[in-house]
């Protein structure tokens, strides 16, 4: 039988002897009197379903994690059996989708704006608005295109460690 630590924040005497059991007092609501002293008990039991199955958690414990085993977690075993090629980071994508939609959207602006950011081309120029329009038209799509393709990174590593987890 597991034994349940007592909270230091409750008094012992407010301590069930009950195993995860809590008693608090609570004044009674019924009578009216203010110089009156009684009490009505509140029981709050919290059980988790793994205390109350004790035998069954025993059970479904990983071979891993049992005490005096030699066997290493799932997520210390050694990758070399993975042979795959280099893979971009999500955080990569997720970077780049942020800096393109970021250019294209100040492309929009300096375009309304007629101020041209940096100098390099004047608004009176013959290549401003093709410039301005290439990175607008090609850079919304392009942001949203790597914001999937992060998407897709993340959830491919948490499907592998899932699998190294031994959870899939």
């Amino acid at each position: 039988m597991a034994t349940t630590a007592t909270p230091t924040f409750f008094p012992p005497s407010v301590v069930s002897p009950h195993r995860n059991a809590f008693v608090f007092p609570f004044p009674n609501t019924r009578s009216r009197s203010r110089s009156s002293t009684s009490h009505r008990l509140l029981l709050v039991v919290a059980v988790t379903q793994g205390s109350a199955d004790s035998n069954k958690s025993e059970e479904d414990t990983p071979s891993w994690a049992k005490p005096n085993s030699d066997e290493p977690p799932p997520w210390a075993r050694d990758e070399a059996s993975s042979t795959e090629g280099f893979e971009v980071p999500f955080f990569v994508y997720l970077l780049a989708s942020a800096i393109t939609a970021i250019a294209a959207i100040g492309s929009i602006f300096e375009y309304v704006n007629q101020r041209p950011v940096f100098g390099v081309l004047g608004s009176d120029s013959v290549f401003y608005v093709p410039l301005l329009a290439f990175f607008a038209f090609t850079g919304i799509p392009s942001s949203a295109f790597l914001w999937y393709k992060s998407v897709e990174a993340a959830n491919k590593e948490a499907e592998e460690q899932d699998k190294r987890d031994g959870f899939l």
